[in-house]
């Protein structure tokens, strides 16, 4: 039911005139998936006031100035992971990353002070541009969201579609200058038979739809992901929708 609404979202995106139904049709995708709060974000610099970076957000007021007023971007674990990684991830996982790191027990502060906002649970949607991070999406609430590899996949492509949507909207020049290539370049086979995978279909069956033989198949995706720098399959996938490489 959340991958419905996820493609019926990005068909609708396509169509809206202006900024305010953008949000709007965006708001109502976040409270379909789970998610009471959201923002949407320029890459974090360091500025004096990080409320400048937001582009989006249904954040309370109140916390959002106290994430100013704190200045709680210099102690926020997700920010911190987000800056070194290059998919999306949980606020959880971001925390456990930083057990052993010098400044943890301020990490612990921070994210105590957003559960009091009612911000327990979420996750973060990075988006990369030709030279890397531009910007991210940040989903979050009381609820913990448990999101399945194509959901998160799909929902990838969502922020970044909705980011470059209010980048256009909002007149800036930075949707031409961050660009939504990159310098990465794949075959034609090799886009196919990632496109088939992004189907979550087998080696043999794609060979069988490209007629070669399945370990020829194995071979475009091992050149795949090492020209991407994933993990695995549904890790280059991501990165390819991500970076334009794949509609």
């Amino acid at each position: 039911m959340r991958l419905n609404d996820i493609m019926h979202y990005l068909v609708a995106i396509g169509e809206v005139p202006v900024r305010e139904k953008a949000i709007k049709e965006f708001e109502h995708l976040v409270g379909a998936l789970g998610y009471e709060r959201y923002c949407i974000f320029n890459e974090p610099k360091p500025i004096e006031n990080p409320d400048q970076l937001i582009l989006a957000s249904n954040w309370t007021a109140e916390w959002t100035e106290r994430y100013v007023a704190k200045k709680h971007i210099s102690n926020d674990p997700t920010i911190k992971y987000l800056l070194k990684t290059n998919s999306s991830f949980s606020w959880a996982q971001a925390v456990a990353s930083y057990e052993d790191h010098l400044n943890f027990r301020r990490m612990q502060k921070m994210m105590q002070d957003g559960r009091a906002h009612g911000l327990v649970h979420g996750h973060i949607f990075p988006i990369f541009g030709r030279n890397g991070l531009i910007g991210a999406a940040t989903l979050g609430g009381p609820d913990e969201v448990d999101l399945s590899p194509m959901e998160i996949m799909q929902l990838e492509t969502a922020v970044r579609v909705t980011y470059f949507k209010l980048l256009a909207f909002n007149g800036t020049m930075q949707a031409d200058k961050v660009g939504q290539g990159n310098d990465i370049v794949l075959t034609h086979r090799e886009v196919q038979a990632l496109s088939y995978m992004a189907d979550g279909m087998t080696s043999p069956e794609i060979a069988e739809v490209l007629k070669v033989a399945p370990t020829t198949i194995d071979w475009y995706g091992s050149s795949v992901q090492e020209k991407l720098g994933a993990r695995n399959r549904i890790h280059a996938v991501a990165i390819a929708i991500r970076r334009g490489l794949l509609a």
